[in-house]
């Protein structure tokens, strides 16, 4: 008996006009964490290197309880910059005194990274786990594409991931909320974005902006989403949304972008389609 393995895509044309004409809503994960300075990331990830701790999100004692974690007993807190605020009476050559507000900055150790926190609850490592996708695996696609996965390296614990397109290497935030979406996200990068894919992917004569860069990897993830049953739906609109603020932009976007994404969404399915498992195209 021949069993029947084959998968009925959704509408992509109409899946690709509705991320820009159906309500988003940009995810509250992307407010987690402190945004910390440039100064002070370069600061934490020194100290973290000079201890031996594994590079990642940092946070507060607080703050990491409100995620679900603790620190360790016995780490030894991060130090940054903090700015203080002090209020003076100054006195005046006539006498009267008046009030100056003044800032300055002191170093106080406050933060632990990732490495130094575990889960509050044994049973609930508060890590998201990529749901099944039957028919579908994402460790052969990135070894079909020839991706590989590069620890996560930023101190800013809202980034959900990132990826180097030219060297073909994405790295997923432990505590990504959607790491599956993020996946499909930065892999599109890699496909869309390196140097190879932009000398041949110019369009008008101009180079992809960010902000379409950034639109195009979130129309990936969201098709693959949409065609594999995943949830981000919502979330990914609200993220293309974000980045093309303007109707204008939405609607050169629509014309110029639908067929890059539709390709790199393709191959990526393709990539990691178990053997004898097939999809329909509409």
């Amino acid at each position: 008996m021949q069993h029947n393995n084959r998968t009925n895509r959704p509408d992509w044309g109409k899946l690709f006009q509705s991320i820009l004409s159906e309500p988003g809503r940009l995810g509250d994960h992307y407010q987690w964490f402190h945004r910390f300075s440039l100064g002070n990331q370069a600061l934490a990830m020194q100290q973290m290197a000079d201890r031996g701790i594994q590079i990642g999100p940092i946070a507060s004692f607080n703050g990491w309880q409100k995620l679900g974690r603790k620190v360790k007993k016995g780490e030894k807190a991060i130090a940054l910059w903090m700015p203080v605020v002090k209020k003076e009476v100054i006195l005046q050559d006539d006498g009267t005194e008046c009030e100056e507000t003044r800032m300055f900055f002191v170093m106080k150790n406050n933060w632990f990274a990732l490495a130094q926190t575990e889960p509050s609850d044994p049973e609930n490592q508060g890590i998201v786990s990529a749901p099944e996708t039957p028919g579908w695996d994402r460790d052969l696609a990135m070894k079909r594409l020839g991706i590989t996965e590069v620890p996560f390296t930023e101190v800013d614990g809202n980034c959900q991931g990132f990826a180097y397109p030219n060297r073909g290497q994405i790295a997923i935030n432990p505590l990504a909320a959607m790491p599956w979406k993020t996946t499909f996200h930065e892999i599109a990068h890699c496909l869309l974005h390196s140097k190879q894919a932009e000398a041949a992917a110019f369009i008008d004569g101009v180079h992809v902006s960010r902000s379409i860069e950034e639109a195009e990897a979130e129309s990936v993830a969201f098709l693959c989403c949409a065609t594999l049953g995943l949830s981000g739906l919502e979330d990914a609109r609200g993220y293309v949304q974000n980045w093309l603020d303007s109707p204008a932009q939405a609607e050169e976007f629509a014309k110029k972008s639908a067929a890059r994404v539709f390709s790199a969404a393709d191959k990526i399915l393709k990539a990691g389609r178990k053997v004898g498992q097939e999809v329909d195209h509409e």
